[in-house]
């Protein structure tokens, strides 16, 4: 059944697709938020990649001993099919594709189903899964992978499976608007990530907002995650497994399937750029999980001015968490920025500068708080902050995501105060910027009954 969705009041094109930043439903259970790493959040670190989800096409074939069968892995891979489970059990008619564990149970929050059943019932036929593989693969069939190949790829992935060697689903809800919010619980320390699913109905398609980290040093003042503080970055390879059980979720749920995908959750790329590098080079790869280039986007607060060469290295959208070209206002809603506006734009402008033309593009986000940055003097501001960037890149494509703020219920501190902006001010605001033709469009809230719009995103970690 598909999800429909409301009509939005602004709807922004595919392209420039929502930071929807994840948040933690505060109904998780105890026991899913064990994390024995976080004891000393004050060392975060970044865990080794071994798995082949983040490896190359031609490491994966050498390891498994030729490239049909890394093409046979990687048709499961794509689809969110657990190749071990697939081809360890084709001569099984009656095994069924399970989702989720039998523990999980009390903690989903279900979708409505066509036929009311509860969401643990939901799963594949083995019938259901070869047709698909065999409809999805590129070139008919894949090659079906021998016990010995098998082996080679359980001992590549340390043992388990892909959905338990990397990253396991401990919770899944939904908002009426059809977003979707997974909770992944990281196999090596336990730790919690965040993950959304945005289905569209005009393109039929979904985006996915994925994590690079578990919480923020960046420490936005607007932020749920920036309240965390940073406890590790993730590996390149639990990025991947957020697009992998993405597209699981989509193909058993029966929503449009994932075309898109957003580093705009949880982290700040550009404090874990070589994992998040080599997490949307697989994305975009087209032996691997074949997004097109121009359907990924990496988004950055920017921390420093070299950040948008090193992310650049990617061959992906970049997209820059701007919020004010002020110093002073933007020093105050982002307290760990070091450089200036013009600092930075200078390296934003020189990265531009060195990527191909079809990559010349660039998103800036402002998230509009009510009487603090959302004034038409700060629009114009930023139109004129703008127009370097123009004259300096020709034929750059630049358009400004306008972001009202979702209230976070923050209790202390700034965010206390803040109050999400009046609609009538952010039009203006828009007009400001349409009328210096700058694009600009304003971002629909979506999750945000389930905490999963953008900025809302925290999770906890106590002790069982």
């Amino acid at each position: 059944m598909r999800i429909r969705l409301a009509r939005c009041f602004v709807v922004v094109p595919a392209l420039w697709i929502v930071r929807t930043a994840t948040a933690l439903s505060r109904t998780v259970h105890p026991k899913l938020l064990v994390s024995p790493s976080s004891n000393n959040p004050s060392q975060p670190t970044t865990l080794p990649d071994g798995s082949p989800l983040s490896w190359s096409f031609d490491q994966l074939a050498e390891t498994l001993g030729g490239s049909g069968k890394a093409k046979a892995c990687w048709e499961c891979f794509r689809l969110g099919v657990d190749p071990l489970w697939y081809y360890s059990t084709r001569s099984d008619a009656s095994s069924n594709e399970k989702h989720l564990s039998n523990d999980m149970e009390p903690f989903v929050i279900p979708f409505e189903l066509s036929d009311n059943k509860q969401t643990n019932d939901i799963r594949w036929t083995r019938q259901q899964v070869e047709d698909h593989v065999s409809e999805m693969a590129s070139r008919g069939s894949p090659t079906k992978l021998s016990s010995d190949t098998l082996k080679k790829l359980q001992s590549a992935m340390g043992g388990g499976s892909i959905e338990t060697s990397i990253a396991k689903l401990a919770n899944l809800t939904t908002s009426s608007d059809g977003t979707t919010k997974m909770l992944l619980e990281l196999e090596q320390d336990g730790m919690l990530v965040e993950t959304v699913i945005i289905p569209w109905d005009d393109r039929h398609k979904s985006t996915v907002c994925v994590s690079s980290q578990v919480g923020c040093r960046q420490a936005c003042t607007f932020c749920s995650t920036g309240r965390m503080g940073l406890l590790r970055s993730l590996s390149s390879a639990e990025i991947l497994a957020q697009l992998y059980w993405g597209n699981k979720i989509c193909r058993l749920y029966d929503i449009y399937g994932i075309d898109n995908c957003v580093f705009m959750g949880m982290g700040e790329p550009a404090d874990n750029a070589d994992a998040v590098v080599r997490a949307a080079s697989v994305m975009v790869d087209q032996s691997l999980f074949k997004l097109a280039p121009r359907r990924v986007t990496i988004s950055t607060v920017a921390p420093n001015p070299g950040v948008f060469a090193q992310l650049g290295v990617a061959p992906v959208v970049l997209a820059w968490s701007v919020h004010s070209s002020r110093d002073e206002l933007r020093r105050q809603l982002v307290p760990t920025t070091q450089h200036t506006m013009e600092e930075l734009r200078q390296g934003l402008t020189r990265a531009l500068q060195g990527r191909s033309k079809r990559l010349q593009n660039i998103m800036l986000e402002v998230t509009l708080l009510d009487q603090i940055n959302d004034s038409t003097e700060d629009a114009e501001h930023l139109a004129q902050f703008c127009r370097p960037l123009l004259e300096e890149v020709r034929g750059l494509k630049l358009v400004v995501n306008l972001i009202p703020w979702n209230d976070i219920s923050a209790t202390f501190g700034p965010a206390s105060r803040y109050r999400k902006p009046q609609m009538d001010r952010v039009m203006a605001y828009q007009k400001v910027l349409m009328e210096n033709e700058i694009l600009s469009y304003i971002r629909t809230t979506r999750g945000d009954e389930e905490e999963a719009a953008c900025g809302m995103l925290s999770t906890k970690s106590v002790r069982a």
